[in-house]
């Protein structure tokens, strides 16, 4: 029974887990390192699932017997009673106070051990860089002292242990020296088998003594596993609710794009200072608005509180006339799409990549993969080699592609999607010029009639845009026309000077937009 329903509840208790830490906020995975993660869902969970149960289910044995013994012993020899009362007052004040320091060196331990795990990731994930730079010692060095500080306190735990043998071990020699002289001076008139019988018993009770305080203390130190896993599973933070069920939209939504933010300020955790100042920005449905600034200015926030990565501090973005805040997250991020700085790619094939839900057919995918310069649009077979077709193997983070490949497989990600509000964080960065002004064509075209925010860090890939917004120290500096920009003079003017672009560039650019469309 113990290991049926220990079973079930580690089952039902690591799933709650899994569940609460994939709807974490972003700030969670900020703040808590990803060894510390790691071992709640290995070791953790290793302990809950095989040691909890066994050590539970062999403490009960072992406390039954020590009972029985105990209870064999004052049937036959009554004053053994008043010696056990005195001694077992100090065997569970001697078990009291090895519980709660093996308890607490247990939680150091795996504390310490959560660093072990995070500085061998860190060696691990950034191995080229620590070659490049001859770094294997100095990292080497970090993992030996983390795990020497982990053994610092697995060594403690046994000392602790050895603390606890030597004073049972006196405890359970003055239980047979009272029952052997109760037996030895013959005041009862109990047969000598008998006598034979309840000393060849509490011969055992001096390693049963250890035993059930041991065992006792391994169910409350495993249980700071379970501990752990409950309080990831009900106590973590979550996310806003997938669905609202309260806030009814359109099937179509959003039908125009306009998106209106109002006074919206953030920050990226409490206590944190704010990262937009009350930005007042509309922008009109089917424009295509270029976000521009100095390092820090608020690009990314802007997207991140879109899609409500972070939620706002105060103010209002609504979509369409809909505040974003009362639609649930999965039907908000749903209908919008994000080309990303740095694209996310999982193990798989093309296919599963820009399609993982299987919604579109093949004609739609080859025509997206074509329109992103992924295949070459003469390319009319999917046998041809050394070409990428939807059956191509994706390595995790694709790492069988170029970062230019990966950042093409997230913009047709986009273009399949065919969603009404597109958020770009740069996502030609990693491309040539001349690749780049064929996506910048790309997206005019697939595109079209559809919102489309571009964080922008070339200049050259936003001047022939419907607007431009200047974006300082988290407001909003400036807003116009890319041309009525540079001619007012201010930040955006300084900007393309730097970047070597001139109005003559900035009207070429446009004319030769407005030819393409």
């Amino acid at each position: 029974m113990i290991t049926i329903f220990g079973t079930t509840a580690g089952k039902n208790l690591t799933h709650r887990a899994v569940q609460r830490v994939m709807r974490a906020p972003v700030s969670f995975f900020d703040t808590t390192p990803l060894g510390r993660i790691m071992n709640r869902f290995s070791k953790d969970v290793d302990v809950m699932d095989n040691n909890l149960t066994e050590t539970m289910r062999m403490s009960l044995f072992s406390l039954t017997s020590m009972v029985s013994i105990f209870a064999l012993t004052i049937a036959y020899y009554y004053y053994f009673a008043a010696a056990l009362v005195p001694l077992m007052i100090i065997y569970l004040y001697s078990g009291a106070y090895y519980q709660a320091s093996a308890r607490e060196v247990k939680r150091h331990e795996a504390v310490l051990r959560s660093s072990v795990f995070a500085r061998f990731g860190e060696a691990l994930s950034g191995t080229a860089t620590v070659r490049a730079y001859g770094l294997q010692g100095q990292f080497l060095e970090k993992l030996n002292t983390a795990i020497d500080n982990m053994d610092s306190a697995y060594y403690l735990t046994f000392a602790n242990q050895r603390w606890l043998g030597v004073r049972l071990d006196a405890i359970g020699v003055s239980f047979l020296f009272v029952a052997g002289m109760l037996i030895v001076t013959n005041r009862f008139s109990i047969p000598p088998s008998i006598g034979g019988l309840v000393l060849s018993y509490l011969l055992s009770i001096l390693m049963m003594l250890q035993m059930v305080v041991r065992q006792v203390a391994d169910v409350q130190n495993n249980m700071n596993a379970t501990e752990r896993i409950i309080y990831y599973g009900k106590k973590l933070e979550e996310e806003a609710p997938a669905h609202n069920p309260n806030t009814k939209i359109p099937e179509a939504w959003p039908q125009k794009g306009e998106i209106v933010f109002d006074d919206v300020k953030m920050r990226y955790r409490e206590k944190l200072p704010l990262v937009l100042h009350g930005i007042n920005l509309q922008v009109r449905p089917g424009e295509r608005l270029g976000l521009v600034g100095r390092t820090g200015a608020g690009k990314s926030s802007i997207a991140n509180a879109l899609f409500r990565i972070v939620e706002l501090a105060s103010g209002t973005i609504s979509i369409d006339g809909i505040d974003i805040k009362t639609v649930g997250l999965e039907d908000l991020r749903s209908r919008m799409a994000i080309i990303p700085q740095d694209p996310t790619l999982f193990q798989g094939t093309v296919r599963s990549n820009i399609d993982p839900f299987n919604k579109y057919t093949d004609l739609e995918l080859w025509s997206a993969l074509r329109q992103a310069h992924l295949v070459e649009a003469e390319d009319t077979t999917e046998t041809s080699e050394n070409r990428i077709t939807l059956e191509t193997q994706v390595e995790s983070e694709g790492t069988n592609l170029s970062l230019g490949q990966r950042q093409l497989m997230a913009l047709t990600r986009a273009l399949v999607r065919g969603s009404k509000i597109i958020i770009c964080d740069e996502a030609t960065s990693s491309i040539d010029f001349e690749t780049d002004r064929k996506i910048q064509r790309t997206m005019v075209e697939g595109f079209r009639g559809k919102t489309l925010l571009c964080i922008a860090h070339r200049l050259r890939t936003i001047i022939e845009y419907d607007r431009v917004c200047v974006l300082d120290e988290g407001k909003v500096a400036e807003i116009d026309t890319p041309l009525a920009l540079f001619e007012k003079g201010g930040i955006f003017k300084g900007m393309c000077e730097r970047s070597g672009i001139s109005r003559e560039d900035i009207l070429k650019a446009n004319q030769v937009m407005t030819g393409s469309g």
